[in-house]
Order: structure tokens, then C-alpha cells, then sequence
């Protein structure tokens, strides 16, 4: 209508406009100052890049940056969009403080007085003192998000300069089941889809259209996918975002991935629909196995053997071998089968008919899909790109926490690689593409089992011998008894920084247990529930208010990114610290000052610009260093622009870097199918065991979790054997506007203004066991585990399996320093049961049974 119309609707008429225009203003206009600054987003671990713009010392808006839409993302979620929020929050925590009541408890308060930043830095650097000159082990360091905001370099760099090994991410909370499986069998992690030429993409359970790592680029190119023909199918309990926009959604019973793909594996085999080529030269399928699961070696007892079909005889894969793939032999009197057999063998009784019942998908659903994934493939074909033939498979079979979040997740998720693998479609164009394969061949050997632990988390023991991620939710159920785990101190003080993990995890209150035991302090935005158990709670700047080294992603069509920074656009609260200046003071008050110096040196590999010991470093002066260095660039480039990334990739740097150069033909490793080397890791986690007497490790379990092959036992975790009167399966997934407990729970913008409903979270049940149970819409319910109960609001929906029920994270927060629009809806985690994934240690999220009743 514009300015006079409304005004005139509204009953102002003409005249008083003339007048009003006339009239003299009461005050001169503002001047305005307008800046924009070049920055990344730290929300979540997809790094946007972005374009801050303040308007007299605030910031206005938050825009994606447009030079990145060439790099990675195209656009910016509501939660970037809405990241100056977090830094406007007036909950955020803004002076030190220091707790005087010494029980720590949900219900217990506190007693926090505010501090001095000279008495806050001299109480914990006096305690640092006196535990680094008893035994620096017993200081705990955990950070989540703070890996993505001074990124992890700095922190190990600190924790290593005081001689600690317990420093400790929050992977085993996400996806670290998922990388260890790529590790164990390729020896790397990291693989998309290569969408810009991919047909049909099998989805299990990834959700990158609601929050996931790569979701700015994988949303986007499947975007573009879909205009030229690509086909998704989403196999997921739960309609997620993903599922609502797929060709078609397969909602298959939770936890049961490895059955539904293993009986699409037997059918491929069965119609010999499956790049033999492939197996034979770049996997060790052709590699013979003896009857005590091992690949049979030659005299050197390092080479495998294949059977050579031109002499008939076991040899070592050599230049003028030809392997067989498939068949049963004997070798020195001993029967034995290639690799591949061994696979298709085990594979007898997984049926479509078997995976019906077991996933509840229709058999005829599952050889459909197969059929097309097979067909799709164009297995035996090739296209030439920049004048390069390459392996043509434009199919892909991906998962992110899908497969991974279970008590068996690195046997899922190998699964998905081997179906992957049988049609030739890793590294093919169109396929999956993998980031360095075999860049730790030591991945590929079994693993050492180490016993005692020297570290709080178990990582790469005997009780989790490939998390080589650190374990997340570990430590504090360490500290509950810290003997019976074999180690040989008691830790004394823990550093959280970033991080909310005892909210984070499942069985959440057994984490606070833990806590309860450690002089804390914790480094935040605001008084989450880590804080509200801390001795010392320390504020931080967001990202928005300080300089980082940030973490950045791109598209598989790139080389990666030489650096990239985020920089201060305010600081509203004039906050006088960061996490960086924080850590780098207390290395000078502990008196390491000079060695953490030497380790930021070592692990950013610095060459020419370097630091310098004997001197400080303010934070900027930290993030110049570094980016001086990798991009011989000037610092005034940075803030200008913001990062530096490599060129584009022609078609070898993309394709011809990975399996072709790395395992294809004789004489080099080869991607583990078969997974010998499960074999001697089990063996000795066995003999570990029994040596040491170690009564928490179930070794029956731990045979299971090291099979060399993912099979039917691992769709069958702990509470769904046993949990018998636990009728419902319950899931959990994320959200796109709410992310990591604590960073964005009091965000009035994405909490309620992009539509109502938002400031909560629901129990979504399926409308028609709804109405069996007399459940209504809005209903209060309660669900009850074996952990414990908790109660919800019910959202009818046939979005969700009748047999299943789905609660998003993030919410149900109870610390008093929240806003009171954080505490509404439901903690899921606190009722979540516990059982990490042998191998790697992962959070068994998407496991757990319960009941359900109405409230």
C-alpha cells in the first residue's frame, strides 16, 4: 500500500502529513556507521562462511558470504541467520565467577559470587600448579564446540605443554562410529556422495536437511541434483527433513540398517550385478582365508595370498597374477576360501524375506531397490572427463549418524561401504567419494589394546580399542570408580570449554555423578548445566566478539581450504576475555608459557612465521601468526576477505587420488571387505582380558563386535534382546533451528519467531497407535526405559513407524541461568540407555525401548 496509503487508511489525513513534514525535528538525525566483516559461522561444524553486518557497533544482520557459494555453502540456516541473538542474550554470562556451596546437584544452589579476573585466573592456576607437580593426569581438559572455535590445535597444544593426556572431544557424540568404520576399512575418514554427477543416492538415516555435518553443501547439490535427474530414497523410521523431500521414503524399524543392506548385498551377488573387476584389484576380496578367520600369508608371513587362476595355485598378488574372486581351496592340506566367498556364504540366510521380517520393509521393496541401485551403477562403463576415462557408477549408498549412533555402529556403517564397494562405486564418478584413503595404514593392522589406561576416556584400549576419536561421555563414568577401570590415579580437576556434555550424552545423570567428583571449571556463553556444577565458571566470547583460526569445509569439487578466520564484529557486553587469552594466561601463571608455545608451533606445522618463545600473544596476534604463515598472504587480507581457498580440482585430483593410485593391482593394501584384522584385535582383547582378570569387559560381546564381517547379530543391540515389555522402539534426531545444548536454547529469534511450536519439542507418535492407545493431539505422556521416565507432549503424526517413537534433542534444559523458554519440552537424553559401540566407543543414541503411557 505504501507510507500515505496506510496513513490515510488509518485515518491520518493529508494535511497533518504536510505538517508533519514541515515541522523541525527534534533532533538532529544519528549519524550511521555502516561496516560489513568477512567471518565464519561456529553454530554448528558446518563452518558457513558469512557476511556480518553492524550498524554503529551492532550487528544488524548476518548474510551468507557470497564468495563462498563457489567453496561450500550457497546459504546460511535460521540459526546463522539468527547468530547475533546468541551474542545479544541477556542470560549470557559476562563476569567470573566462583562457587561457595561445595555440593554440586541439580537441586543444590550453587552459592556463585562474582570474581575478579586476577583472583579467577590466581585460584586456577594455583590448583594447575599443584596437580602438574603431583601428576598431571589427574587434569581433565573437555571441550566440544571449542574445538570448532580455537580449534582443537590449540587445546591438545595446552594439554600436552602440562603433560596431561586427558584431552577430550565430543566425537563419540556425533559420528565417531561412522569414521572408524572408513578407518577400518580404508584407512582414512571422510566420504560424500559425488552429487554432481550421482543418479540415485540411498539415504540411511543421514538428515543433512535439518543439521549435520557437510548439510550447506549436500543440501544444496542435491538441489541441483534433482534437476537433472537424481533419484533420492530415504530409508529412516522417522519423515525427517531429508525423507519429506525424497523420491521416496522406505521407513524401515530402527536399528535394523545392517540386515535391509546385507539382503541388498546377497541379491547384487546373487544376479552377479556386481563390478568384479572392482573387488578383484582395488579390495581384498580375492585374499584367502584359512578356517580360523585370518588371511592365509606367504612364508614372509606379511603378504597375503590369492589363488593365481593362471597357475593354479596360492601366490602372492604379483604383476602376472590374476586373482580369483571367488572359491574354495586347499593350501598346504588346509581348506580355505577367498575373502569374497567368505562374504557371500555368510550371507545365506539374509533374505529379503529374513530382512522383512526383521526391518518390517517389504521384501519386494528391498529387491526393487536393489535391482535399480545395481542397474543405476553402470557397472563396466566409463566417462571421460577433462580427457580422462574414468570408473562410471553414478550411485551412492550414504549414511552420517543414520548407522552410526548405535551399540553396533561401526558394523552398520561397514556395511553400507561394502554395498558401495560391490558395484565399484567407491571413488567412481557419480559414486562415493573418499577422503585419503590409507593416510594411517596402522588402521588397517589390529589394534594395540593398551591396558592399563593411561588416559580417563579408554581411548584405544582394551575396553574400546579403535576410538580413535576420544570418548565423549567416558570420562565422568570413569570418575564413578575409577579402579575398577584399571587406572592407576584419581583425576582431580576438569576444564570444560564449550561443551554442555553431561546434557549430551545417554544416561545423562550418571554423567553429573561423575562431575560431582572433580574440582570444575567451566568456560561458556552461559550458566548451562556443566556450569551450574562448576567451581569456576569463566565467560567467553562468541563468535561474533573474538578472533578464531576457523575450521572451514568445501565441496569435493575443491582442494580444501588453505585458511579461513572469523573476527570480531562487537562486544556489547565489553567482556574483557576469550577462551584463547584465557588458556594462554593460565600457561603463563602455570609456568608453560614457553612449551605450549613450542606445541602451537608443532601442531599448526608452522615454517616461516612461527612463534617465538619468551614473549605473549594476544588472540589476534595468535590468528595473524597462523594465517600469515599457511597463506603468505597479509593479515589484512584476512580481515578483508576472510579466507583462502585451493583451486578447483580437474578430474585426477578428484577421482585419481584415492583407490585407483592407493590399492588397485599387485603389491599394494588393499580396502578391507573382509576386516582381518578384527580377528587379531579380538585376540587380543581376549587374552588382555584374561591376564588382568577384567570383569567389565563381556567378551562373548566383543567376538561379536569384532566379527570380520557385518552380519544379521549386529541389527540386534542390548535393549533390543533384552527389553522384552518394552513395546516401542524410541529414536532421536536433531533439528534445524536448534543446535548443541546451550548455544542457541535462548535464542528468541529461532525459539519463536520463525512460527510457534518451535520454543518446544513433541513425542511424535503415529496417529493410528495414538487413537489404539487414546492419545490425542497435545496430550501429555510419559515415556519409561530402563534408565528411567520422562514426560512429553504428543504430536499425532504418520510420519513415524507405528512400532516407534521420536524426540529431538536440545531441549528440556533445568539450569536456573537458562532463559525460561530454554526449559520447555523434553530431555530425551536422561532416559537414553548406554551402550557404546566396541570398536569406537560411539553413544548408542538410537537403541534404547520403552513404554508409553498418557500422562
Amino acid at each position: 500500500m505504501g507510507a500515505l496509503g496506510g496513513a490515510a487508511a488509518s485515518g491520518v489525513g493529508f494535511d497533518a502529513l504536510a505538517a508533519a513534514a514541515k515541522a523541525k525535528p527534534a533532533a538532529a538525525a544519528k549519524s550511521m556507521e555502516v561496516k560489513t566483516f568477512k567471518s565464519g559461522c561456529s553454530i554448528c561444524p558446518n563452518f558457513c562462511g558469512i557476511q556480518g553486518n553492524v550498524v554503529n557497533g551492532i550487528v544488524k544482520s548476518i548474510y551468507p558470504d557470497a564468495a563462498r557459494a563457489e567453496v561450500y555453502n550457497h546459504g546460511i540456516c535460521p540459526k546463522g541467520a539468527a547468530g547475533m541473538y546468541n551474542t545479544y542474550d541477556p542470560y549470557r554470562l559476562k563476569k567470573p565467577l566462583k562457587r561457595t556451596n561445595p555440593k554440586k546437584g541439580p537441586n543444590e544452589n550453587p552459592g556463585f559470587v562474582e570474581i575478579s579476573w586476577e583472583e579467577a585466573f590466581s585460584l586456577v592456576a594455583e590448583r594447575l600448579r599443584k596437580i602438574k607437580a603431583d601428576n598431571p593426569s589427574k587434569l581433565v581438559f573437555q571441550w566440544g564446540q571449542g574445538k570448532y572455535l580455537i580449534g582443537d590445535t590449540n587445546l591438545k597444544a595446552w594439554c600436552g605443554a602440562f603433560g596431561t593426556p586427558n584431552g577430550v572431544h565430543r566425537t563419540t557424540l556425533c559420528e565417531a562410529a561412522r569414521h572408524v568404520a572408513d578407518e577400518l576399512t580404508w584407512g582414512y575418514h571422510g566420504h560424500l556422495p559425488d552429487l554432481k554427477y550421482t543418479n540415485l543416492l540411498l539415504n540411511f538415516g543421514a538428515n543433512y536437511h535439518e543439521g549435520e555435518q557437510t548439510s550447506r553443501w549436500l543440501d544444496w547439490a542435491t538441489a541441483q541434483g534433482r534437476e537433472r535427474g537424481l533419484k533420492t530414497v530415504v530409508i529412516d523410521p522417522r519423515l525427517s527433513g531429508c525423507a519429506a523431500k525424497a523420491d521416496e521414503w522406505v521407513p524401515m524399524r530402527p536399528g535394523k540398517d545392517v540386515v535391509m543392506v546385507l539382503a541388498m548385498c546377497k541379491l547384487l551377488i546373487d544376479a552377479g550385478t556386481i563390478d568384479e573387476e572392482f573387488l578383484t584389484t582395488c579390495t581384498n576380496s580375492p585374499q584367502l582365508v584359512g578356517a580360523d578367520g585370518k588371511i592365509v600369508m606367504d612364508k614372509d608371513g606379511k603378504t597375503p595370498l590369492v589363488w593365481d587362476t593362471v597357475t593354479n595355485a596360492a601366490a602372492a598378488y604379483t604383476i602376472n597374477v590374476k586373482p580369483a574372486l571367488k572359491g574354495s581351496y586347499t593350501v598346504d592340506g588346509k581348506s580355505v576360501r577367498t575373502a569374497f566367498t567368505v562374504f557371500a556364504e555368510s550371507l545365506k540366510d539374509t533374505t529379503p524375506q529374513y530382512a522383512e521380517e526383521v526391518t518390517g520393509v517389504p521384501a519386494a521393496t528391498i529387491a526393487r531397490l536393489a535391482a535399480t541401485f545395481a542397474k543405476e551403477a553402470h557397472i563396466g562403463e566409463f566417462k571421460e572427463i577433462d580427457g580422462v576415462k574414468l570408473r562410471y557408477r553414478p550411485v551412492a549408498a550414504y549414511t552420517f549418524r543414520g548407522l552410526a549412533a548405535k551399540e553396533f555402529g561401526v558394523q552398520n556403517s561397514r556395511s553400507l561401504l561394502i554395498l558401495n564397494s560391490l558395484v565399484g562405486a567407491i571413488d567412481g564418478v557419480g559414486g562415493l567419494l573418499l577422503h585419503h584413503p590409507n593416510n594411517h595404514p596402522e588402521y588397517l593392522e589390529p589394534a594395540k589394546c593398551d591396558y592399563p589406561p593411561k588416559r580417563t576416556d579408554m581411548q584405544q584400549t582394551v575396553f574400546h580399542p579403535n576410538s580413535h576419536h576420544n570418548i565423549g561421555q567416558q570420562t565422568n563414568i570413569t570418575l564413578l570408580d575409577p579402579k575398577s577401570w584399571g587406572l592407576g590415579y584419581v583425576p582431580e580437576m576438569q576444564i570444560f570449554y564449550g561443551t554442555n556434555r553431561a546434557v549430551s550424552t545417554s544416561n545423562a545423570w550418571q554423567q553429573f555423578e561423575g562431575m560431582a567428583k572433580t574440582f570444575n571449571v567451566v568456560i561458556d556463553i552461559v550458566m548451562g548445566e556443566t556450569a551450574w556444577y562448576g567451581d569456576i565458571v569463566l565467560p567467553d566470547k562468541t563468535y561474533l566478539e573474538s578472533w578464531h583460526n576457523a575450521p572451514a569445509k568445501t565441496s569435493p569439487e575443491l582442494g580444501g581450504i588453505v585458511a579461513a578466520i572469523r573476527q570480531p564484529m562487537t562486544n556489547p557486553f565489553n567482556l574483557e576475555q576469550d577462551a584463547n587469552s584465557i588458556i594462554f594466561e593460565l600457561a603463563k601463571r602455570v609456568g608453560m608459557r614457553d612449551k605450549y608455545i613450542e606445541n602451537l608451533n608443532k601442531g599448526w606445522k608452522l615454517k616461516e612465521v612461527t612463534f617465538k618463545p619468551g614473549r605473549d600473544y594476544t588472540t589476534e596476534e595468535q590468528v595473524a601468526t597462523i594465517w600469515t604463515d599457511k597463506t603468505k598472504k597479509d593479515f589484512s587480507y584476512a580481515k578483508q576477505h576472510g579466507f583462502v581457498a585451493k583451486g578447483k580440482l580437474d578430474a585426477k585430483g578428484k577421482y585419481l587420488h584415492g583407490v585407483d593410485p592407493v590399492f588397485k593391482g599387485p603389491g599394494k593394501p588393499k580396502f578391507k571387505l573382509y576386516a582381518d584384522h578384527f580377528v587379531g584385535t579380538y585376540e587380543k582383547v581376549e587374552q588382555v582380558t584374561k591376564a588382568n582378570n577384567i570383569t567389565r569387559i563381556d567378551l562373548p560381546k566383543y567376538k561379536i563386535a569384532y566379527a570380520p564381517l557385518p552380519g544379521k547379530e549386529h541389527a540386534f543391540p542390548t535393549p533390543h534382546r533384552e527389553a522384552k515389555d518394552f513395546p516401542f522402539y524410541l529414536i532421536t534426531h536433531k533439528l534445524m533451528h536448534r543446535y548443541q545444548s546451550g548455544n542457541t536454547v535462548n535464542n528468541a529469534i529461532t525459539n519463536q519467531a520463525l512460527g510457534s511450536g518451535l520454543d518446544t519439542n513433541y513425542v511424535a507418535i503415529n496417529t493410528q497407535t495414538a487413537k489404539q492407545m487414546g492419545i490425542n493431539n497435545g496430550d501429555t505422556v510419559q515415556i519409561e526405559t530402563r534408565v528411567g521416565k520422562v514426560k512429553g507432549v504428543a504430536r499425532l503424526t504418520q510420519g513415524v513407524r507405528p512400532d516407534t517413537l521420536a524426540v529431538s534433542y536440545h531441549y528440556g534444559q533445568w539450569s536456573p541461568g537458562y532463559a525460561p523458554v530454554a526449559k520447555q519440552g523434553t530431555w530425551i537424553n536422561q532416559v537414553l540407555e548406554l551402550h557404546p559401540d566396541v570398536p569406537s566407543g560411539m553413544n548408542s543414541f538410537n537403541d534404547t525401548k520403552c513404554k508409553l503411557t498418557k500422562a
